[in-house]
């Protein structure tokens, strides 16, 4: 497990934050969340928060939030498309200029220095293990499936598409991508180094997998979806595709609510974070309970409630394993935001959205 947290493994992301942003209550007191890369907080800024607790065990995935967060308060929406990666054509000239202008924790320079020195100031949105992961899926994924693969992201309409996905689209050999996909061994080797949480979804992870596809490619132009884009291509072409963090209105919203806001980025687990904190108004869990032992994951929401508010709202996502808390003092709300979930641009996950009861009031 040690060894999967001390390296750098996201610095694009698999969440599409779009959904917490939309569960987020605006001008809340107090937002705690895992910090991953940043780009699942960077946009939550937006909403105004009064204070954020961005959290996270993992040095390198810190150094990178901080990163983002600097290009977010010190250069402007363009600056930061650019260095990120995002637009494709960025000079690498440009990208170490911006930095070097960038003020940073020394520790975080020398460290973020030495990673794009070693990487020849390439994008930074590619560099994560998993983002790296995505990229060797992409081979496999255009050797199986050729061009008739990629020809599903030529429409920008969701009827052509679905027209085109059932009689044009190589589904058998795409079947056989997901039999490689599907393969938490392979997961395991490719990214988790051993920790990769088992499956306890009740399907194999192949069927899991089919129907996660199947929802993207028959529910959602597939061009804008960053993740699709990422397993086909190895990088993204279309904009309509690019995080919420790209969203120029967010982007500057996010640093006017950046200059307004109480924010702590801290290496720490995340339900250390709570201790003697009272009115968290909104917690951000990620996936980080699937990660717990078993006995912890269930009792997750229980470690929170103390510090959290009436009403608070606790977000949790769940890949191939699910944890199923401890919901007494809480209200399980995901129905609330189905539309929400199922527009998220990964599908990737079972979400759980939680609501904290006055105390006298029994879960449901």
């Amino acid at each position: 497990m040690a060894d999967y947290f001390d390296q750098l493994n996201y610095t694009l992301g698999d969440e599409d934050t779009t959904l917490e942003y939309a569960i987020l209550p605006r001008h809340a007191r107090h937002v705690l969340g895992i910090a991953g890369c940043g780009g699942r907080l960077l946009p939550l800024l937006a909403a105004n928060p009064l204070r954020m607790t961005c959290s996270d065990i993992s040095a390198p995935q810190l150094a990178f939030t901080r990163l983002r967060l600097a290009l977010l308060e010190q250069t402007d929406h363009e600056s930061f498309m650019e260095f990120m990666g995002y637009r494709m054509e960025s000079l690498r000239a440009r990208r170490r200029s911006i930095f070097q202008q960038l003020i940073l924790p020394p520790a975080d320079r020398r460290w973020l220095f030495g990673l794009f020195q070693s990487r020849q100031w390439d994008a930074p949105i590619y560099m994560g293990a998993f983002e790296q992961t995505l990229k060797r899926l992409a081979k496999i994924t255009g050797l199986f499936t050729g061009k008739a693969g990629r020809g599903i992201f030529q429409y920008g309409c969701l009827e052509e598409q679905t027209e085109y996905y059932r009689k044009r689209f190589p589904l058998k050999r795409w079947k056989a991508v997901i039999a490689l996909l599907g393969n938490a061994a392979v997961l395991n080797s490719l990214l988790y180094k051993g920790s990769f949480p088992p499956n306890n979804l009740g399907i194999s992870s192949r069927a899991a997998y089919l129907e996660i596809f199947h929802r993207l490619f028959s529910s959602q132009v597939v061009r804008e979806s960053f993740f699709l884009q990422m397993l086909f291509f190895g990088e993204l072409r279309y904009p309509q595709g690019f995080p919420l963090e790209c969203d120029p209105a967010i982007f500057q919203r996010a640093r006017e609510g950046l200059q307004q806001c109480e924010l702590r980025v801290v290496q720490a687990d995340i339900l250390d974070c709570v201790d003697g904190e009272t009115g968290i108004d909104f917690v951000s869990l990620s996936d980080v309970p699937s990660f717990m032992p078993e006995t912890a994951g269930t009792h997750v929401l229980q470690h929170l409630a103390p510090a959290l508010a009436e009403n608070a709202r606790v977000v949790m996502r769940g890949h191939l394993h699910v944890v199923q808390p401890d919901c007494a003092g809480f209200c399980d709300i995901t129905h609330q935001y189905q539309a929400e979930i199922a527009r998220e641009k990964t599908q990737l996950w079972r979400v759980q959205v939680y609501r904290r009861t006055a105390a006298m009031q029994v879960s449901r």
